[in-house]
């Protein structure tokens, strides 16, 4: 049997060992090469670089890279809800941010141009302004939730890819079933770049969360913030001015003031299945439009939150498809990169499957999945 060896940065593993504060001793315990690998006289194999990241608890994938990729997430300027520089975050969030740090460095490897859209306003901007922009990119009539024959997120989702933008969706870390992500702690993140910007969506979050996630990550990219979403029924976003700038946008493209002020009888539930967002945005948007005073929307959001939770406690997992499952939660664009990398040998099918995050029968089931 012969085994493979991989060429692999020495720089980019001493960096992460050193980042990690395990002794090299500890290390040479478990994988007695490492000094020869440090100092490059000698490629590990797939398996023995795999040790190395269990120890010193980074994806295999980061050491495989040709340069250093920055991991330390508390470094990024996520934000909650209410503006506050988040802390602490779960593992299963954390390894997450880190698993899509790996896959948008590759892409920058592999993306010659720039999108222009990125940053290209502020909060300082008229919000409509915005909404128009937005639309135009996107080719988004204003009543798109009546025309569209598709699912509204697969309708939106196909959109921004268009643009450039990358879009992945889990609701575990990884393959991993026994680390699930936890929608109370945020319903996704977006990773700014000005080529390779990646949303990541919470899987767990509900059908009209995830569109809400989709479009709010989406106008984060428009004024270039990293940010990680929480639940907006659990925080009022009055207290940032960026997210209730966001928010703002987001709100009026799902649901324009425009298409709700022709409507006569304006009932919640109606109106949430109309537009196709969730009761709360609707009860926003009515408040923001003064149908209803302040107490009223309060009760109101009250008594969705309540109702939330209850449905969120015995809503049960049905499973599905396991092929499926995983081509939906990946990227068709990003999936096509790692595919035209190997096809032209600047990737082995090793090195794919770990920037992809799957084993052999997964990679099969990707390609295979490709329209």
């Amino acid at each position: 049997m012969v085994v493979r060896r991989i060429g692999i940065n020495p720089e980019v593993l001493q960096f992460h060992i050193t980042n990690s504060r395990i002794p090299v001793e500890m290390i040479k315990s478990k994988e007695t090469n490492i000094e020869l690998f440090l100092a490059g006289e000698k490629d590990p194999t797939f398996n023995q670089i795999s040790t190395i990241a269990k120890l010193i608890k980074v994806p295999t994938g980061l050491l495989l890279l040709n340069r250093i990729v920055e991991t330390e997430v508390n470094e990024l300027k996520f934000r909650t809800m209410d503006s506050d520089v988040i802390d602490e975050f779960s593992p299963e969030l954390r390894d997450s941010i880190k698993e899509m740090q790996v896959k948008q460095d590759f892409l920058r490897e592999e993306i010659e141009n720039e999108l222009d859209f990125i940053g290209k306003f502020s909060v300082s901007d008229d919000y409509m302004e915005v909404v128009r922009a937005i639309r135009g990119y996107l080719n988004l009539p204003i009543n798109f939730y009546e025309e569209t024959q598709q699912a509204e997120f697969a309708y939106l989702r196909e959109r921004i890819n268009a643009l450039g933008v990358f879009v992945f969706l889990n609701g575990k870390v990884k393959d991993n079933s026994h680390r699930p992500l936890d929608s109370n702690e945020f319903r996704g993140f977006v990773l700014s770049d000005n080529k390779a910007p990646i949303i990541f969506i919470n899987q767990l979050d509900s059908k009209y969360g995830k569109k809400f996630t989709l479009l709010h990550e989406l106008v984060h990219l428009f004024v270039d913030e990293n940010e990680i979403f929480t639940l907006i029924e659990t925080k009022d976003y009055h207290y940032s001015p960026v997210e209730y700038f966001v928010n703002k946008v987001t709100a009026e493209i799902l649901v324009p003031k425009e298409e709700i002020m022709k409507i006569r009888e304006l009932n919640v539930p109606n109106l949430s299945e109309k537009f196709k967002v969730s009761e709360f945005v609707i009860a926003r948007r009515l408040y923001d439009f003064k149908f209803i005073t302040k107490n009223e929307y309060e009760i109101l959001v009250k008594r969705l939150k309540s109702e939330w939770k209850r449905i969120k406690t015995v809503k049960k997992s049905r499973g599905g498809n396991y092929h499926n499952n995983l081509r939906f939660r990946t990227d068709k664009s990003f999936i096509n990169y790692v595919e035209n990398a190997i096809n032209d040998n600047r990737i082995s099918y090793t090195e794919a499957f770990s920037i992809l995050g799957v084993g052999y029968k997964g990679y099969k089931s990707l390609v295979g999945g490709i329209e």
